[in-house]
């Protein structure tokens, strides 16, 4: 062993790197530890045999270390390790060797266990002048701890202006004899001092700060590290701390709203069991055909799904935003890079972490069903206002009204074919959320981790097992994940360190089959109060769709991904290193789906096949999927660092780095399942109802790039990076591109003349950046071959007596595709004020997406082919990132802390191949344009909705030229009064391009603005709280569908919620309901007439919300307690996410934030949950 913790007596060291926190501790504790005991120990067991001459203390202090367990603790200025001695010992205990090696000097050794303390005589408040102190003093007690809560061990504890003094013992306490009102001062290094009036106290409580200055964070970057005061690009950390103990089901979600810029947003399925969050960085980056805004994304240097891996495991997190940051990624990075770091071994004893996570979670938004009589007649006032007639007959609304009071047994009866009556015909009162919902869900996780080694190797193991609950009454859901992570790092030489790196991770997701797609969720609507769920012999309802759920079948998916990592380092000569990496990713999935045969037993006791929803009815069968994927991921890089004594520094990296990355998948899939309890393609029997496929593909990339640094005593700073990339995805003629970036930085707090204010101002950098980056913009792998689409014909005519195959024209391709180019600008001010306790930084950026993949000039339809797409489409991006936080910690020992991140973003098209600049395309979308912001939503401004007949017919009136033809027709009280802006004297689109667009306009936009994060926490005695909000301050979104309207498109497009109750209904109404004059929702109308549906001002939606995304109380068991147990943490805790949101919408069976894609928009998505979890963390 060597030393691993020297000079903690010494307040003055300044270390160039930030201590690890759990080296701290560690080392602290070993001090400690020594100080309260005499040398009597184990060391009157453990022998070694020395025998030396002449030869320095510490080559004695090293031997020591090699033979034994034992790690020395001492401060290099108090212990003369040059002093040359000779020692002569052959099998001698450890004590009787230190006798020999210190006789004569003023040094004495302390033991405990495996620890030895080196020190000077009489140091512990020994000091003879203190005793002899003229005028009168007393005896004071004390502890001192750190902001957490945790006891600081072997500070110094001195009477200013004397040396009278002492330190804090194991558990941060201290005596100490003072005069009467002395001043004391404590001191322990990474620490700021603090001065304390003792007065006519004789107790005291003491907390000291982190001194940020002197423990200067190192931040990850690409390719290495850097310390966070030199970085001249936008460089965003994430506090790991805010991971922890999150009752959440991946990385993505403990993401949002914990740095500025990065955008994580709910995914179509909303929260579904099997659902991740997409991620972007500074807003959408392309618009362009296939391509994608999400961040590159490296694990320990290597790509990866940061959903697969253990929140537990994460060392740190750094988000790279700009060019400046992550040009040397190349192609990769074109917006952004994360880069995330897992936790390897250190040096010292063994050390075992268990944690665990118990949760409860239920829906944060469900809607409610009427009742089975208000049901019916909501639907028949809706026919009635469409001119249908009533849809449930007098006779049912008498029996549903009688079922209701209990007066009838059953819910339905045969009709005249045996089979049981539904929808139309049954008379249940079925709250079908209720059914199909659990009103709580149980997850569970659990953590192991054990760590430890020498400082010739060590090592980091851990292991996760995730298992979360289906909220789902029936079918059998479940998700599982299990990761298992080995970090070994080995240092054989001075020369040379080798670092092996192993995760595996397996999901495995199980669901009816009944369930993809949405089905599940999509049909909950569609369901009718009027079905009960059960028939009266005993079957699920035909219509309740439990039937599949229950026996149609499952879908499984099951995926392995096992990442392999080794890296050599080698370093010649000091300050040169060479670093050659070997990285290696498989995954592997596996789908299957067996589509079960559904019976129905009729009246006569006969069976048939009942239709499903999903399209599969009176029909079985079994989908196998296989796939694989290999990724490989060679890197050579080499880096040197020279520094001046006149405080020059300079640092150059240059390397090369190539992906290869194949792709394999094949399937088949078989009719006629025989025995159900055996769903495999062998056990099937169709001849004729089968297929299979495969595909197969590779891409790769070369890439040579450059980094130099520059740093001229922390004031001055530059760096430069380059990259020269090729690229498999285009012709040979456009495969290669260069992507230089360079950023600069001032930080003005390391001039002389701010050396006065040095309490004041620690940090004031400027930082400006520039850079290119490419993007890979086409997801074809091979978009420069024209292939032709083979197939067999589908006419009604054969060849020699068959249908031939057939080949389709090719599409035609762009010889000239390429890269998608991105420029970013970015300037930044870092600030620390106050010793560091008001920290934050402010940055305003550009970004220019240029040569975006766009559809070229149309060709005409007798070309009989579509045009290609070329880079012919451009869009500009601004905005601006801040984050600012507080903390201190008052004299009381009580701590706190306040973090704001906000961040704003909006993209402007300044090219795109849409002449005319029509504003819908054929689906009613909006199309691009140039001049168009992006996420803009077009139409109409509305007056009101009619409270009256009268005031209709007067509205209809003033448009003399069509009045509302052109929406709709039979306009009456409890239908929209559309704005005439353009007074042309009627209302409608014009011809639906911009200039001419009628009486539509730009009523909003979806793009959200202003998203934020902020995080309250305290601390006290060991109890400590913390709170986080998030949301987005505005953003403007069109909701559609049933769960919006209500009666939407007929009756299976129609519901009726409680949520979509506060519809018009006239004053002199004979509605079951009652009269609702200024209700919001248009009087309901159960057709195709979507003339009130129109987008309008008027049920435009303000999606901005707060929510509060995760409270925690936590409480940490005092150090004295945990360590007579032989305990060196345990912490307690609870916690809640998604308690409460503030939401501007309307429409309250929708979540705010899970509003994007059709399936969120239309509310069909399943609804976040709301999260209650508790557990614990111990550290042995």
């Amino acid at each position: 062993m060597e030393n691993i913790c020297t000079g903690l007596s010494l307040p003055l060291i300044k270390t160039p790197f930030k201590i690890n926190r759990a080296m701290k501790l560690t080392c602290a504790l070993l001090f400690s530890a020594a100080m309260g005991l005499s040398a009597a120990g184990n060391a009157q067991t453990m022998r070694v045999n020395i025998q030396v001459k002449n030869v320095a203390t510490s080559q004695v202090l090293s031997e020591i270390e090699k033979q034994t367990d034992y790690l020395f603790v001492y401060n290099k200025k108090e212990v003369d390790l040059n002093r040359k001695t000779s020692v002569d010992a052959v099998n001698q205990t450890t004590a009787e060797v230190l006798s020999q090696l210190f006789e004569g000097t003023d040094i004495v050794f302390a033991i405990e266990g495996e620890n030895i303390m080196l020190m000077k005589k009489g140091e512990a408040g020994d000091n003879p002048s203190a005793h002899h102190a003229t005028q009168q003093s007393k005896q004071i007690t004390g502890v001192v701890v750190d902001q957490n809560g945790i006891p600081v061990i072997g500070a110094n504890v001195v009477v200013k202006g004397t040396t009278n003094g002492t330190i804090t013992d194991m558990d941060g306490k201290f005596s100490l004899e003072v005069p009467e009102n002395a001043t004391l001062e404590i001191t322990y290094i990474g620490y700021t001092s603090e001065v304390v009036r003792v007065g006519g106290k004789n107790t005291l409580d003491i907390t000291l700060r982190e001194d940020n200055q002197a423990l200067d964070e190192v931040v990850v970057v690409a390719f290495g590290t850097q310390k966070k005061s030199n970085l001249t690009a936008s460089v965003a950390t994430v506090d790991t701390k805010e991971l922890m103990n999150r009752p959440v089901a991946n990385v993505s979600q403990a993401l949002q709203g914990v740095s500025p810029g990065l955008n994580v947003v709910a995914s179509n399925e909303g929260g579904a069991l099997n659902s991740t969050p997409s991620i972007n960085i500074r807003g959408t980056g392309s618009i362009g055909e296939g391509s994608s805004s999400a961040p590159l994304v490296l694990i320990d240097g290597i790509e990866g799904d940061m959903n697969l891996i253990n929140t537990q495991d994460i060392e740190s997190i750094s988000v790279l935003k700009d060019a400046g940051a992550s040009a040397i990624y190349g192609s990769r990075a074109a917006f952004g890079v994360i880069l995330i770091t897992t936790k390897k071994g250190k040096a010292g004893k063994t050390t075992v972490n268990y944690n665990n996570n118990f949760r409860w979670s239920t829906p944060t938004t469900l809607p409610s069903f009427l009742d089975g009589y208000s049901f019916n007649q909501y639907f028949n006032e809706a026919a009635a206002n469409a001119g249908l007639g009533a849809q449930y007959t007098p006779e049912v609304m008498e029996k549903t009204k009688l079922f209701m009071e209990g007066k009838l047994q059953y819910a339905t009866e045969y009709d005249e074919n045996g089979i049981w009556k539904k929808n139309l015909d049954s008379w249940g009162n079925t709250e079908w959320f209720g059914v199909y919902y659990k009103d709580w869900s149980f997850s569970q996780e659990h953590n192991l981790s054990i760590s430890g080694g020498t400082e010739k190797i060590n090592y980091y193991l851990s292991s996760n097992i995730q298992d979360l609950g289906s909220d789902q009454n029936y079918g059998n859901e479940d998700f599982k994940r299990y990761t298992f992570n080995a970090k070994i790092n080995a240092k054989p030489f001075k020369w040379m360190d080798i670092n092996a790196n192993v995760k595996f991770s397996r999901k495995d997701y199980q669901a009816p089959s009944y369930q993809m797609d949405l089905v599940y969720y999509h049909s909950m609507p569609r369901r009718r109060p009027s079905n009960p769920v059960y028939t009266p012999d005993g079957q699920f309802n035909k219509e309740s769709q439990l039937n599949e759920m229950d026996h149609g079948g499952m879908y499984t998916e099951d995926m392995d991904v096992l990442y392999q990592q080794v890296q050599l380092v080698l370093n010649p000569i000091d300050a040169w290193k060479i670093y050659v990496e070997s990285n290696f990713r498989v995954d592997r999935i596996e789908k299957h789906t067996d589509v079960q045969l559904i019976l129905e037993r009729k009246e006569d006791g006969s069976y048939f096949a009942m239709d499903r929803d999903d399209g599969y009815g009176g029909r079985s069968f079994v989908k196998e999927e296989t796939a694989r994927t290999n990724y490989i991921n060679p890197n050579v890089y080499t880096q040197y660092n020279k520094s001046f004594d006149s405080g020059h520094s300079f640092s150059v990296m240059a390397g090369f780095q190539a992906e290869v990355n194949k792709y394999k998948q094949i399937y088949a899939q078989r009719d006629g399942i025989i025995s159900p309890e055996i769903p495999t393609l062998g056990n099937t029997t169709s001849t004729t109802a089968y297929e299979m496929g495969s595909e197969l593909y590779e891409w790769a990339t070369v890439g040579f790039f450059g980094r130099v640094n520059y740093d001229y005593k922390g004031k001055y700073l530059a760096e430069v990076n380059y990259r020269y990339d090729g690229s498999s995805r285009f012709n040979k003629e456009q495969r290669w591109n260069s992507f230089p970036s360079v950023s600069a930085a001032w930080n003005m707090a390391r001039e002389p003349f701010m050396e006065d204010y040095t309490d004041l101002v620690n940090n004031l950098k400027i930082r400006a950046s520039y850079g290119n980056l490419g993007n890979q913009a086409t997801d074809d792998i091979y978009p420069f071959y024209s292939a032709m689409e083979l197939g067999m014909g589908t006419g009604n005519w054969l060849l020699n007596g068959a249908k031939p195959n057939i080949a389709q024209p090719a599409t035609p391709i762009s010889p000239l595709l390429t890269w998608e180019t991105v420029t970013s600008y970015n300037l930044g001010l870092d600030f620390g004020l106050f010793n560091n306790r008001l920290t934050g930084s402010y940055e305003y950026f550009w970004r220019y997406t240029n040569d975006m993949v766009a559809p070229g000039e149309e060709i005409p339809n007798t070309a009989g082919v579509t045009s290609p797409y070329t880079n012919n489409a451009r869009m500009r991006t601004t905005g601006w990132d801040l984050s600012i936080g507080w903390r201190d910690v008052l004299d009381s020992g009580f701590n706190y802390g306040v973090n704001l991140v906000l961040s704003d973003n909006k993209s402007k098209i300044l090219e795109y191949p849409n002449a005319t600049k029509t504003i819908f395309d054929a689906d009613g979308n909006v199309r691009y344009y140039e001049g168009a912001m992006l996420g803009e939503i077009w139409g109409f401004e509305v007056i009101d909705l009619a409270r009256t007949e009268e005031q209709m017919q007067e509205h209809l009136a003033s448009l003399p030229n069509g009045g509302q033809d052109a929406l709709g027709s039979n306009w009456a009280a409890g239908d929209v009064m559309y704005a005439d802006i353009n007074n042309d004297g009627k209302i409608d689109g014009g011809q639906g391009v911009v200039g001419n667009s009628g009486d539509r306009k730009v009523i909003g936009n979806n793009t959200p603005r202003y998203n934020f994060g902020l995080t309250l926490n305290a601390a006290y005695k060991g109890f400590d709280i913390s709170l986080f909000f998030q949301g987005t301050m505005k953003r403007d979104v069109w909701l559609t569908g049933l769960y919006f309207w209500g009666a939407d498109n007929g009756y299976w497009q129609s519901t009726a919620l409680k949520e979509t109750m506060d519809y018009f209904r006239p004053a002199d109404t004979d509605s079951y309901f009652g009269p609702n004059v200024d209700g919001y929702l248009p009087r309901p109308l159960l057709s195709g007439d979507a003339k009130n549906k129109e987008e309008s001002t008027m049920y435009l939606q303000n999606a901005a919300y707060m929510r509060l995304k995760n409270l925690q109380i936590g409480y940490t068991f005092p150090h004295e307690w945990l360590h007579k147990v032989n305990v060196t943490n345990l912490r307690l805790f609870m916690s809640v996410d998604n308690l409460f949101t503030i939401s501007g919408l309307k429409a309250d069976a929708f979540d705010p934030e899970v509003l994007d894609g059709y399936a969120s928009g239309s509310g069909k998505a399943a609804p976040l949950k709301t999260t209650i979890s508790c557990g614990l963390n111990i550290t042995l």
